[in-house]
């Protein structure tokens, strides 16, 4: 291969590497100008002087770009035409490079937006925990000056606390009383007031009581007169006794509240207690009054026994008509408010006569 030949080959692989980019345009025109002038040393030697006045313009026609005018026969054929290169190079990366300006600018914007959400989130985030961070920084300062009294600061600031607890929940035990009506936030006139009208409210429960017990049933109030006695004398005090109240107004109206209660309470024991117990007591009744009539009756029979046979037959017509008087007087006694309580009468009755009769009869002994 003849030199020339060589050289045309050398140009246009640089030419290929300016086309694909490899090579810069400054690159370009640096190699060409290192071939051209490495073949043009060899040219000097070996090639006459039309040669080498053929040589530029060869380069010239290869180099379109530098001579626009000359015609193009020649280097058409051995490069493509550098215009045309040169205007697809001109807007392609134009475009490439608008596209690349977007998107970092796109991502600029959005690194932007979240530094000041973090920022934004952080600067929250201080202002909750400014006060803990203040009060660690005290108590690290207070370490660093006395490290040695550290342990006593906690101590006495604990009990503090919990003496400031403990204080806080007295108080709200005091103003929520057992009467519910926050006696000691009240006012004077408020107690005052309040006073009066539990002073009222103690009376009545009284009148209540006394009503109620006036209509009990007499068998049943028999069968717990002790039990009430000592209602009577301990119920009020063993339930009313009060304390933890500012001022005597106050505890004076918590006791006649208590009390109030306290009675009223007693007075609907009562009732429900006849009406659940009375049936039971009149039954026990009843058999009781039964067993002391028959008792009653046999006491008489052995007195008639233990008289003088003459005695006894001539009174045998007469204590045979007292059996049968008796008998039907104590049967049309007036009927009572219940059928056990007629029944309780009937025998008391038929007790009553025999027990009479037998004081009769003790009379005739010998």
């Amino acid at each position: 291969m003849d030199k020339p030949s060589a050289q045309i080959e050398e140009l246009e692989a640089l030419f290929k590497l300016l086309e694909k980019g490899a090579i810069t345009k400054d690159e370009y025109d640096m190699q060409k100008k290192a071939i051209l002038a490495s073949h043009q040393d060899d040219a000097e030697t070996n090639c006459t002087e039309e040669t080498i006045a053929q040589e530029p313009d060869r380069q010239d026609q290869q180099q379109p770009s530098f001579t626009p005018s000359q015609p193009q026969q020649h280097s058409a054929s051995l490069e493509p035409n550098p215009s045309t290169n040169s205007a697809t190079q001109s807007v392609v990366p134009p475009k490439k490079q608008s596209n690349s300006v977007k998107i970092i600018l796109i991502l600029v914007i959005g690194l932007i937006i979240l530094v000041a959400m973090y920022f934004i989130f952080r600067s929250k985030e201080e202002l909750k925990t400014a006060p803990v961070a203040v009060a660690a920084s005290n108590t690290n300062m207070a370490s660093n000056i006395q490290p040695a009294s550290a342990p006593q600061v906690a101590s006495e600031t604990g009990s503090e606390t919990a003496s400031e607890a403990k204080q806080t929940n007295q108080q709200e035990e005091i103003s929520e009383d057992a009467t519910g009506l926050s006696l000691n936030t009240r006012t004077p006139e408020e107690l005052n007031n309040l006073l009066i009208k539990y002073q009222q409210q103690r009376s009545r429960a009284e009148a209540r009581l006394r009503k109620v017990w006036a209509g009990l049933d007499e068998d049943f109030k028999n069968s717990i007169l002790d039990e009430q006695k000592i209602w009577d004398n301990t119920a009020l005090e063993e339930n009313c006794t009060l304390e933890g109240y500012k001022s005597p107004e106050a505890l004076q109206v918590a006791k006649l509240y208590c009390e109030s209660g306290i009675i009223n309470s007693r007075a609907e024991t009562l009732l429900e207690r006849q009406k659940e117990d009375l049936a039971q007591i009149k039954e026990e009744m009843v058999d009781q009054a039964e067993q002391k009539s028959k008792d009653a009756i046999q006491r008489l029979e052995i007195t008639w026994k233990t008289i003088p046979q003459d005695v006894q037959q001539n009174l045998n017509q007469t204590y045979l008509q007292w059996i049968e008087e008796t008998t039907g007087y104590c049967l049309s006694r007036p009927t009572a408010k219940n059928v056990p309580q007629t029944k309780i009468n009937m025998y008391q009755c038929i007790s009553d006569k025999a027990e009479k009769k037998i004081q009769e009869l003790n009379g005739y002994k010998i």
